[in-house]
């Protein structure tokens, strides 16, 4: 393979910022014999580049559309500038190496074709080694993730059904959350329920338990007064059974698929289940935290809205039912209804803003963005580039549109296999241009979006 003028040869882990890659000259044995997979992943990520083949007349070019099981691959040349694989970000000698690229030809400096990248200082590249870790770790809990609400929702229902019959207890509950909080899942789950979508009753409980406590912890972490793992289970525990009065309305009210008039009977037995749940949880022992939760969580700021129930003055609702309202809004919003279609996070986001200061309180509605983040984890968002990622770890607080994001498409629409990487705070020159509707973006099924966020791995 003949190597272009100019250019320097060097090996993968070689490579740093405002160097362009123009050709991959050495391959690990894996391409010798090409697979179906691999065809796959180059086909999706290297469009454009040319395929040098090796076989009994010796070297062969091709394209890569044109790549076949059991070709010999030795290289590949004429690498698109910009081509979003290929884009510099600290994980990229990484996955290059376990990728099996072994040399590539790069250009340096000015003249090479492309922008330099920009140099990145100690500080902000330590910081994204550790926002790209903790995405990391995140990502490989999703699996158990979804267990885990799958198996909390169940939880809840059972909880309500046992109350119907006189039996309330919490100890399932109690269990779940010791569960949730062993394997770490509830970053997971947060991020789950913004691309899901949920029920209007029993997995509502269990998003906005979770939202609510890693929320609250955050914020606690944001003042400087981290919580114990004793406060985060109490705030999982007070989420879970927030709705517990729900228990006591009729099961064909509590789970009909239409949306109640606010005059209609219906609607006045639903706002009943605050005070409802207050009794249930002062007769089940709970302590008064968690029963203000319970029976203020509709209560606003404004209190001549319709909305606020029950009748109370606002200086007797908590600080952590303050949270609780924002968030019950807030998971209602992203959340699945028959009459009504699911907000994506970063829109719902938008609408909490407007309430600040009528519904709920001013400073509560700060810290609720400030830790949940422009663009929630798990949000699909457009970059000032054009490719399209998902939103995989939240940008730092007093950087809120900095965002780690997985590009999982292409400017073109192209769907890459393998998702790269692009940290804001260290690519300045891309920001995030729109929010985008997961839901209609990709609209193959309901759950398409999350099963392709699911599939991401950061290396």
């Amino acid at each position: 393979m003949q190597s272009e003028k100019g250019l320097k040869r060097i090996k993968v882990t070689q490579l740093e910022p405002g160097m362009v890659i123009r050709s991959v000259v050495a391959l690990s044995f894996d391409y010798s014999v090409l697979d179906p997979k691999t065809i796959e992943f180059l086909q999706k990520n290297l469009d454009g580049a040319t395929a040098m083949l090796a076989g009994n007349s010796g070297e062969r070019t091709a394209s890569m559309k044109d790549l076949k099981p059991f070709d010999h691959l030795v290289g590949i040349s004429n690498i698109p500038e910009g081509l979003p694989y290929f884009q510099f970000r600290p994980q990229l000698p990484a996955a290059l190496e376990k990728q099996g690229f072994v040399e590539v030809e790069v250009a340096e400096g000015k003249g090479s074709g492309a922008p330099a990248i920009r140099m990145v200082d100690e500080a902000t590249r330590k910081l994204a080694q550790a926002r790209a870790a903790e995405a990391k770790a995140m990502m490989e809990t999703v699996e158990k993730a979804v267990d885990h609400r799958h198996q909390s929702t169940n939880v809840v229902e059972n909880m309500f059904d046992q109350g119907r019959k006189g039996a309330y207890t919490s100890s399932e509950v109690e269990s779940m959350v010791g569960q949730i909080m062993a394997v770490g899942s509830s970053p997971a789950i947060k991020a789950i329920s913004g691309l899901k979508g949920s029920d209007q009753t029993y997995a509502h409980c269990v998003d906005m338990a979770v939202i609510l406590q890693e929320c609250y912890g955050d914020i606690m972490k944001m003042i400087g007064k981290p919580l114990t793992p004793e406060t985060r289970h109490f705030v999982l525990v007070a989420g879970f059974m927030h709705d517990i009065g729900k228990s006591e309305v009729p099961k064909e009210v509590l789970d009909s698929q239409q949306r109640f008039m606010p005059d209609s009977r219906e609607m006045m037995i639903m706002r009943n289940h605050t005070t409802y749940g207050a009794r249930i949880l002062s007769q089940m022992g709970l302590n008064k935290t968690a029963i203000n939760v319970a029976h203020f969580h509709h209560v606003k700021k404004d209190q001549t809205l319709y909305t606020s129930y029950p009748d109370v003055k606002y200086e007797e609702v908590l600080p952590l039912t303050r949270l609780a309202a924002v968030v019950d809004v807030y998971q209602a919003l992203i959340g699945r209804r028959k009459y009504k279609k699911n907000w994506v996070p970063g829109k719902a986001i938008e609408y909490i803003l407007k309430l600040s200061g009528s519904e709920f309180d001013d400073a509560v509605v700060d810290n609720f963005v400030r830790v949940m983040g422009h663009y929630p984890v798990g949000s699909l968002v457009r970059l000032s580039n054009n490719d399209l990622g998902f939103v995989v770890r939240l940008a730092p607080y007093e950087q809120p549109t900095h965002p780690l994001v997985a590009v999982v498409e292409t400017a073109g629409g192209q769907r890459l296999t393998h998702a790269h990487l692009v940290d804001l705070l260290v690519e300045q020159d891309i920001s995030v241009k729109e929010v985008v509707d997961h839901y209609a973006h990709f609209n193959a099924s309901e759950d398409e979006a999350f099963n392709i966020f699911r599939s991401i791995q950061i290396s």
